[in-house]
């Protein structure tokens, strides 16, 4: 046997502490992981500073327009670490500067499912929904996130506001531009063609 062959029978998956208690605890910590209870992040016991800071970075390279690296970042994160709504919602934002709208939406949502009350996420995807002309959604999203905020303090649900007002113009312009059921459209004509005997 060589070296390699020898480091890799040593390295097989063995508990280091074979015993009763060590069996449970593991045994119960891959049962929560299977029950999406915990993330990888605590299965592999990742400090969640090396994850804030890695997050910071992220977000600066979103903040001066380096996309391709923060998706990078954040998708890690958010493998990593999926309990976490903040990672999604920021993929989100990401994706929608990259105009990839539907992967926008569905981390957006994923974001709203672990975390029903951000506002930011809310306020994003109907945007997305506004601009895809899904007025509906889009008004969903808006009035969720305006009765998060009643006093008008949160800048996402202000924001949230204003695109209510985009919105009703967005609404009349598109009613101005298609032409009601009783209205006459005119055809123009055009005059016969000439024959070729005649001239």
């Amino acid at each position: 046997m060589d070296n390699d062959e020898l480091s890799l029978e040593k390295s097989t998956s063995r508990v280091k502490d074979p015993s009763p208690d060590r069996y449970k605890y593991l045994a119960s910590l891959f049962y929560r992981f299977a029950n999406n209870k915990i993330s990888a992040a605590d299965v592999a016991k990742l400090p969640r500073r090396k994850l804030r800071r890695l997050a910071e970075v992220g977000h600066f390279k979103y903040k001066y327009g380096r996309y391709d690296e923060a998706e990078e970042i954040f998708a890690t994160l958010a493998k990593i670490d999926h309990k976490n709504y903040y990672y999604r919602s920021v993929l989100g934002g990401i994706y929608q500067k990259l105009k990839k709208w539907i992967d926008s939406v569905a981390n957006y949502t994923i974001a709203l499912k672990l975390n029903p009350n951000d506002v930011s996420s809310y306020v994003n995807r109907g945007e997305v929904f506004l601009r895809h002309d899904k007025y509906k959604k889009a008004a969903e999203d808006f009035r969720n996130a305006i009765l998060m905020d009643r006093a008008g303090k949160n800048l996402w649900a202000n924001r949230a506001r204003s695109l209510v007002i985009a919105l009703k113009r967005s609404i009349e312009a598109k009613k101005q531009q298609a032409p009601t059921k009783n209205t006459v459209v005119e055809v123009p004509t055009h005059p016969a063609p000439r024959t070729a005997g005649r001239r």
